[in-house]
């Protein structure tokens, strides 16, 4: 069963702190510890598979109707961060125009876990090439049908 739960809603606290704390904060951690859109769709629409610089392999499926983007997935062999990156490019596209989820940049994944290790700051570069490739081999495909 798919949640309805969104990356961006309002999430539980993790740990309890003296301190009040926001949703905005709890956020990247939630990327890191529950990434959202993680799996495999059967029988997608596009499928891109990308191994990046560091060695770590993403996969963004897509499900497309009309010209939107219905359903988003990934998933990552490799590090906390490549995970957390195509989990938010994943939850970034859905619901997005083919053109609008083209524009996703790595600097609005990245900017969606505050801070990323220097050493891992190609991770939201994979995601959005990822992402980028299946959209480009969807739009072939639908050429190609037509």
């Amino acid at each position: 069963m798919v949640s309805d739960r969104t990356p961006f809603s309002p999430q539980p606290a993790l740990v309890k702190e003296d301190k009040p704390e926001s949703a905005s904060s709890r956020q990247p951690v939630q990327f890191y510890l529950g990434p959202y859109n993680e799996g495999a769709i059967e029988k997608p629409d596009s499928l891109a598979k990308v191994t990046g610089p560091c060695g770590d392999t993403m996969e963004i499926s897509l499900r497309v109707e009309g010209n939107k983007i219905i359903e988003s997935r990934f998933q990552v062999n490799g590090c906390a961060v490549s995970r957390a990156c195509a989990s938010i490019a994943a939850a970034l596209a859905k619901g997005k125009e083919l053109e609008e989820a083209w524009d996703i940049d790595e600097g609005q994944i990245a900017a969606k876990l505050q801070s990323i290790p220097e050493d891992h700051r190609h991770c939201p570069v994979l995601a959005r090439d990822t992402l980028r490739q299946a959209i480009e081999k969807y739009i072939k495909q639908s050429r190609c049908k037509r």
